[in-house]
């Protein structure tokens, strides 16, 4: 390295160097990661907070996600640390135009966060899609979970749909995925 890179005894990043040798201790990967939809739509009861059941792995890089009883991400050993979750929920009601959906974040059972949207100030009427997304510090054995709340306008018992396609079809309607950021 020439001497003109050095800048009161640090390295200036900002200029491009040619290494010739083995650079170690720089970069890492995200993981665990992890990245989970639904296999078909879910029905979900009017008024009721539902478990989204993402039940198709897309990818699982250290098998910490259960998508076959609890369909959720659980912090495997040795992996504490912060993490980017997400989750999209997309869907629909008939025949009552949707009032509320909400989309909760739990942690170990408890909820920690949501995000709401109210179709009718959006324009959808039936149709709704409604994200979340969060940094959290957690610790190994730590448990995330997406549930939904949807509630139509009207007296009665509506059923809604998380749809596990968006409208054209080609896109994943309902998402829920995460990883370990790098510090």
């Amino acid at each position: 390295m020439a001497i003109d890179k050095i800048q009161s005894e640090s390295i200036n990043l900002a200029d491009t160097f040619a290494f010739t040798g083995t650079v170690s201790g720089a970069g890492g990967t995200n993981t665990p990661a992890f990245s989970a939809s639904l296999s078909g739509a879910q029905t979900v009861t009017d008024g009721v907070v539902t478990k989204v059941q993402f039940n198709t792995e897309n990818f699982d890089t250290a098998s910490a996600y259960d998508n076959s009883s609890n369909y959720r991400f659980t912090v495997p050993s040795g992996q504490a640390g912060k993490y980017f979750i997400y989750s999209t929920i997309t869907g629909q009601t008939d025949p009552s135009r949707l009032q509320t959906v909400n989309i909760y974040l739990n942690k170990n059972g408890s909820s920690i966060g949501y995000s709401t949207i109210d179709p009718r100030n959006a324009g959808f009427g039936y149709f709704f899609s409604v994200s979340l997304a969060r940094s959290l510090d957690l610790s190994v054995g730590d448990y995330i979970e997406i549930f939904a709340f949807v509630d139509p306008e009207g007296s009665g018992s509506y059923t809604a749909k998380i749809n596990n396609t968006a409208g054209d079809g080609s896109d994943t309607g309902a998402t829920f995925g995460g990883y370990k950021i790098i510090t």
